[in-house]
């Protein structure tokens, strides 16, 4: 699981959605765009915040199984889709800060 730390909570909930949906879709388009949809048997993403002291805290979690033909270090590919989902969120999270 990876996150992003710390961020203020002057979102309104409906924008927290919003953030959280980018971040699984954009988890989603990093994999699709590594793998072959027909050889992804099953692809789980969950984008998660919750208040915390230092602010809002997002988290990523990709979980990926697929044809057993494949061979590639899953892990680490789920890994950078978490990455890149909380590339997203951040970037949404600084637009709305400026906007």
């Amino acid at each position: 699981m990876d996150s992003v730390t710390g961020l203020p909570p002057l979102l309104s909930r409906k924008e927290i959605e919003e953030i959280c949906l980018a971040g699984e879709n954009a988890a989603r388009e990093y994999v699709l765009s590594v793998l072959d949809r027909h050889l992804i048997r099953s692809l789980n993403v969950r984008v998660t915040s919750e208040q915390s002291p230092a602010g809002l805290d997002f988290n990523a979690d990709v979980e990926i199984q697929v044809d057993p033909i494949v061979d590639m270090d899953l892990e680490r590919l789920a890994e950078a889709a978490a990455d890149h989902a909380l590339e997203v969120i951040d970037e949404k999270v600084r637009a709305k800060r400026v906007a």
